[in-house]
């Protein structure tokens, strides 16, 4: 597999659910309740406690076809310790040289925080993959739409404080990713790892992408 295919798994739901909770019981199950829906990438974020185990065991029991990733990484050397755990893409809140030339010279995806075009330029002169925002609301859609003229062909993600309410508009707006918070999307059903109802609930997520792409 090559960084292309990652990132088109990414954008074909449109949706990242991110995991992080001290409470990893039902971690898996939630996990492939996220595939069941028609999700292809989920990210376990390294301030879960033994999240690097958590990816090395998720990987080996989810489906193949469904990539880790590592969020909250912020230098070379954990880079490469979620990449041998497993990960297939790593992700961070701002820009740090020392993890996107770790993920180039391991060739795994870098999904890299920026929230200004100072910013944009800089991550994607060290290299990032996927840009981003975060957070996504202090910015607001028109952010993502004025980036695109700049910045054709940017992959944006919109990170933090979306909701079926506003994703509507960061996606008509040019973000190709959302991302949720994923042990909170339906927090009763992930507390009792009731897997069907989180796999419901994220259909109406994917169902809310799809009508959004469809009316730009």
């Amino acid at each position: 597999m090559n960084k292309q295919e990652v990132i088109e798994r990414m954008c074909q739901s449109g949706l990242l659910p991110v995991f992080r909770t001290n409470d990893v019981r039902h971690l898996f199950p939630a996990s492939q309740a996220y595939y069941d829906a028609g999700i292809g990438c989920v990210e376990y974020t390294l301030t879960m406690p033994n999240a690097l185990q958590l990816i090395k065991e998720a990987a080996a029991s989810l489906p193949k076809d469904m990539f880790l990733g590592a969020g909250t990484v912020l230098d070379g050397p954990t880079v490469e310790r979620a990449v041998q755990a497993g990960a297939k893409f790593i992700a961070s809140p701002g820009i740090s040289a020392e993890m996107v030339q770790a993920c180039k010279a391991l060739g795994v995806v870098s999904v890299v925080g920026a929230i200004t075009p100072s910013e944009i330029i800089e991550a994607l002169r060290l290299g990032a993959d996927v840009i981003k925002v975060f957070p996504a609301t202090s910015m607001g859609p028109i952010f993502f739409s004025e980036m695109l003229g700049p910045f054709p062909g940017l992959h944006q993600m919109a990170a933090g404080g979306m909701t079926l309410a506003n994703l509507k508009d960061y996606v008509v707006a040019g973000a190709e990713i959302v991302t949720l918070l994923a042990n909170g999307l339906d927090a009763a059903a992930y507390a009792a790892g009731d897997g069907p109802a989180i796999t419901r609930a994220a259909i109406r997520w994917i169902e809310a992408v799809r009508t959004a792409r469809q009316s730009k």
